[in-house]
């Protein structure tokens, strides 16, 4: 595991304010730090202590792709949370669950949830709003 300093709710929100600039999040970050972010924060919609079947991970990361309007696919997205051990598998491969510690160990705190789809809705309304300023 990488060693980091905790990401707080204030730059949890710039990191994806960051990401999230254009309106999508068109590619995965490939700063260690950030891509750890961006994957604690995606996992917000798995339960703790609960196994997934395959289609159930990829329903739960799917959503939340599209929330961020990504031209991410959710195979990619989960095949480096588990890489990267937010997710972990059964032996056998049948089952995913998450692994809550990754995620604690990433997030200053992880029980604010982060409503990336909310902040892609302030990002296009705030760069409608320069258009229009500009426009005018």
């Amino acid at each position: 595991m990488r060693s980091q300093r905790k990401s707080s709710p204030k730059d949890t929100e710039t990191l994806l304010r960051n990401l999230l600039r254009t309106g999508t999040l068109q590619r995965l970050p490939t700063h260690p730090q950030a891509l750890d972010t961006l994957l604690a924060v995606a996992t917000g919609g798995l339960a703790r202590q609960r196994p997934y079947a395959e289609p159930e991970v990829n329903e739960v990361l799917s959503a939340w792709l599209e929330s961020v309007r990504a031209t991410v696919d959710h195979v990619t997205l989960r095949r480096r949370m588990v890489d990267l051990g937010f997710l972990k598998r059964t032996r056998d491969g049948s089952r995913y669950y998450l692994n809550f510690g990754r995620v604690t160990g990433v997030l200053e705190d992880p029980t604010v949830e982060v409503e990336a789809s909310a902040l892609i809705a302030d990002i296009v309304l705030e760069r409608e709003a320069r258009r229009n300023a500009y426009g005018s």
